[in-house]
């Protein structure tokens, strides 16, 4: 197959800057792949490298077959006047072809192509074998638990979704703040309103209403990306102490994050069925922001959320999906209120330390590109109070999130997560 013809790249220069084309399915629209693909096109940026980026809508632009035509031909056009390229990276799976020949037009070395969750299942059968076929283009995804589902196309690095240094920053600042416990404990989740079904929310609210009968008044707050559906608004009016915040300002989700007790994701894993889309959770990203504001966490029982904390030490894992077992979790932690600001404090530690931003241009440069990132000045971090430990260079971290051992991958039959867990549309790269 001539598309397939190796041609010899030539070797990478030191000395120059890493030059990555970046294919991609949108920019503006939102989504957590959008937010992903943002924050490493601004890590390879800072890192030095030169990038062209190519997306194929865009506000306005709907995905009609005749779009889809003239992003094959711009692409194609971008990658014949770019020249030499380190890499080709495809931002999703249902952009293999155009990769693939983007790889040959720039004569690239490699060529990553990023999966998330439902995307590796529902790929199509001649993407899957030119994945198999094409000895230039690799899979990179974003947990150990896609990794395990992607062990039928390759061995697949894991890059786990990252945080932009102004976000991390203004988290971290949120953490470092003393507020004193208000007399009724505050629960809070975050996903994208519209998905409030396969995020758990009425399995959260049925767990939550054994939880107030035992332990007496729990406030809860939904927020996320906007408007929330009428569902969701009848299933809330239904409880007490609970409300729904759409669409919050980063300063305002930060404050939320940090005056919680506890953060809770527990979002369902099924397979698709007629009438119902596959749902799970590829990473949970929104656990990462959680830990890095101070606040305790409980993950989903399945998909990829492990590697989004430590399990035990920063949060709970239930057993299962089942409304009891989110119970228990639930009584355990909330009953006693001084160790969960504990675990709060011990989760800002550890998200501070698995989130540097100078160790995952590293990650994103040598799954990307396979060059070093261009040294860089440490962003400048608020101080931690009096009492409480920093983690420093002198003291090896914790293990980052996407480095979670114990578990079992899944297999290629087992149903899918949807992708990094993002809950906002918008890329907190820019807050």
């Amino acid at each position: 197959m001539q598309l397939l013809r190796r041609i010899s790249p030539p070797a990478p220069d030191a000395d120059r800057a890493a030059r990555v084309l970046l294919l991609t399915l949108s920019s503006g629209l939102g989504g957590g792949i959008e937010r992903y693909l943002t924050t490493v096109e601004e890590t390879l940026r800072a890192g030095g490298a030169e990038l062209t980026r190519v997306d194929m809508l865009e506000p306005g632009v709907e995905a009609t077959p005749g779009n889809r035509a003239r992003f094959v031909r711009r692409a194609l056009s971008t990658a014949r006047r770019f020249g030499t390229a380190d890499s080709v990276v495809v931002g999703h799976a249902n952009l293999i072809p155009v990769g693939a020949a983007a790889l040959r037009l720039t004569r690239a070395r490699f060529g990553p192509v990023l999966f998330y969750g439902t995307d590796i299942w529902s790929m199509r059968a001649a993407d899957r074998a030119l994945l198999r076929a094409d000895p230039l283009l690799h899979p990179v995804t974003i947990s150990s638990y896609s990794a395990g589902a992607l062990s039928t196309v390759g061995v697949a690095p894991i890059l786990p979704p990252g945080i932009s240094p102004a976000w991390r920053t203004t988290l971290l600042g949120e953490s470092s703040r003393r507020r004193p416990l208000p007399p009724v404990p505050t629960m809070l989740s975050v996903f994208r309103l519209a998905d409030w079904s396969g995020k758990g929310a009425a399995v959260l609210l049925a767990a939550l209403a054994t939880i107030r009968a035992e332990l007496g008044p729990v406030r809860l707050v939904l927020a996320g990306q906007g408007p929330a559906p009428g569902a969701l608004h009848e299933l809330v009016s239904a409880h007490p102490d609970t409300e729904v915040v759409e669409s919050p300002a980063d300063e305002e989700l930060a404050r939320l994050y940090a005056t919680a007790d506890l953060f809770v994701l527990c979002t369902r894993t099924h397979t698709p069925t007629r009438g119902r889309p596959a749902s799970g959770e590829g990473y949970g990203i929104v656990l990462l922001e959680a830990q890095l504001a101070g606040c305790a966490v409980v993950g989903p029982a399945s998909g990829g959320s492990h590697d989004a904390y430590q399990d035990g030490v920063t949060g709970q894992t239930p057993v299962d999906e089942s409304a009891a077992a989110l119970t228990e979790i639930l009584r355990g932690m909330l009953a006693d209120r001084a160790r969960l600001a504990r675990t709060g404090r011990r989760a800002a530690e550890w998200a501070e330390a698995a989130t540097r931003p100078d160790d995952y241009a590293r990650l994103v440069f040598t799954a990307l590109t396979g060059r070093p990132a261009a040294p860089t000045e440490p962003p400048d971090l608020p101080t931690q109070p009096a009492g409480r430990p920093t983690p420093t260079r002198s003291t090896p971290p914790p293990a980052r999130p996407a480095q979670s051992a114990g578990r079992v991958p899944p297999s290629p039959g087992r149903p899918s997560p949807s992708g990094p867990g993002s809950a906002f549309p918008r890329s907190r790269s820019t807050p």
